[in-house]
């Protein structure tokens, strides 16, 4: 038999009284009302009743023979209120979702991630807003928001399709924080699965070597240096200033990095994790490349008729490292294609070879055949979290087999130390 209904208060037998816990979200609660004897002796069958708040912030309540339509009748209680915008809002009823997109990239947006994300951002907004854009946001269901993504999955890949609904539900967010709707009818539905087809390449560390070796010949050699053996992020590497280097001791001081965006080209912005700022101790072969990179830099500013370029960031005046021949900032397509020709030159595959190579490489040949702990690791790369330093792990090296040879030192009673 199924569980009889709880009412709202329950009684215990010691004489304690429970009460039926609230739903989240702000939607109230929903018990059960036992039957009743009125004055004229006749018994009324019990109801289920939920309660709302009403635009005014006051207690409502619905009742209905099941809990299902007691939950519906006050869900359409509460869509009604939904559309009954606060006359002080910016937006309106009418407020459009191309509308609302807008306002939220150049209002909030901006100003919270970096320049380049900033600008996919627009781009991803665009696919929404070329699709859904002249709809009301009061419109927008969890019905809208499925058929668009069904739409988009014909069309875009899935990544895409995750990066336009992240843009999409972050802007809806922002919709019902300031009482446009009640709720983000993007939570309401599952995101499509998106997973990246290539995981991603790392190179042995004799591969390594080799093709730094063979990158030299090139002229953005020393920054490829950087990728494969400290295990910068191309962004900072291209964001490195003369003025953050004291080769003489060996160090540089990561304070920024720089994207390409396609409304202003490179651009200087913050990094990607603050963990990745700060004061990091440089290989000697990494020393040595830089030198080699500023006599080339030497060499181009003599060449070159008219003042060499400067970037100001935080008020600061700097002179890049990695530069074009006319004192631009490099571009990470300009590394990427060194990368692919100093392979080819060391007689490797260039096969899924990236600027992020460099990263997985590093943090691989560290703990694999360095066997050095991943939260060193973490702070040596500039990860936040070392769950994300051990996602670029691609191999183990001997680290399996040790560890079970330990286990069998320490818990094997049939094993003695002498034979391990």
């Amino acid at each position: 038999m199924p569980r009889s209904p709880r009412g709202k208060r329950v009684q215990a037998p010691d004489g304690a009284v429970s009460v039926a816990a609230k739903n989240p979200n702000g939607d109230g609660s929903v018990y059960f009302e036992g039957p009743t004897v009125g004055a004229d002796g006749k018994t009324r069958p019990g109801r289920w009743r939920a309660t709302y708040r009403d635009a005014g912030g006051n207690l409502r309540r619905v009742a209905a023979p099941t809990r299902a339509k007691a939950e519906l009748r006050r869900d359409e209680r509460l869509a009604a209120i939904t559309n009954l915008v606060p006359v002080s809002s910016r937006f309106s009823a009418d407020t459009t979702v191309a509308e609302l997109v807008d306002w939220w990239l150049e209002s909030v947006a901006r100003h919270q991630v970096r320049p380049s994300t900033f600008d996919s951002y627009r781009r991803f907004g665009g696919y929404l807003a070329d699709d859904i854009g002249t709809l009301r946001v009061v419109d927008i269901d969890a019905e809208v928001v499925i058929d668009w993504q069904s739409s988009q999955l014909d069309s875009y890949a899935p990544l895409t399709v995750l990066n336009s609904r992240k843009v999409a539900r972050q802007a809806f967010a922002q919709a019902a924080r300031l009482g446009l709707i009640r709720a983000n009818p993007f939570d309401l539905v599952r995101a499509p699965k998106a997973k990246r087809v290539n995981p991603g390449r790392a190179l042995s560390s004799a591969e390594a070597k080799a093709l730094i070796v063979a990158a030299q010949q090139f002229r953005l050699g020393p920054a490829v240096t950087l990728l494969f053996c400290q295990g910068w992020r191309v962004s900072e590497v291209l964001g490195l200033a003369w003025e953050d280097l004291d080769l003489e001791a060996g160090t540089a001081h990561v304070r920024r990095a720089a994207a390409y965006t396609r409304s202003l080209g490179m651009v200087l912005g913050p990094t990607k994790t603050s963990s990745a700022s700060g004061v990091h101790f440089l290989a000697p072969v990494s020393v040595e490349h830089l030198h080699r990179a500023r006599q080339q830099q030497a060499e181009d500013r003599h060449r070159i008729e008219g003042a060499w370029p400067t970037y100001t960031y935080d008020g600061a005046q700097l002179s890049m490292v990695f530069t074009t021949a006319s004192g631009h900032i490099a571009g990470r397509q300009s590394v990427l294609n060194t990368i692919e020709r100093a392979a080819k030159a060391a007689g490797i595959d260039p096969a899924g070879l990236g600027t992020h190579t460099g990263r997985r490489t590093v943090i691989t040949a560290l703990y694999a055949d360095g066997g050095v702990d991943l939260a060193d690791i973490a702070r040596h790369v500039g990860h936040t979290s070392t769950a994300t330093t051990a996602e670029y792990v691609k191999r183990l090296g001997n680290r399996p087999i040790a560890t079970a040879r330990r286990a069998a030192e320490l818990l094997d009673p049939t094993v003695s130390n002498a034979s391990i």
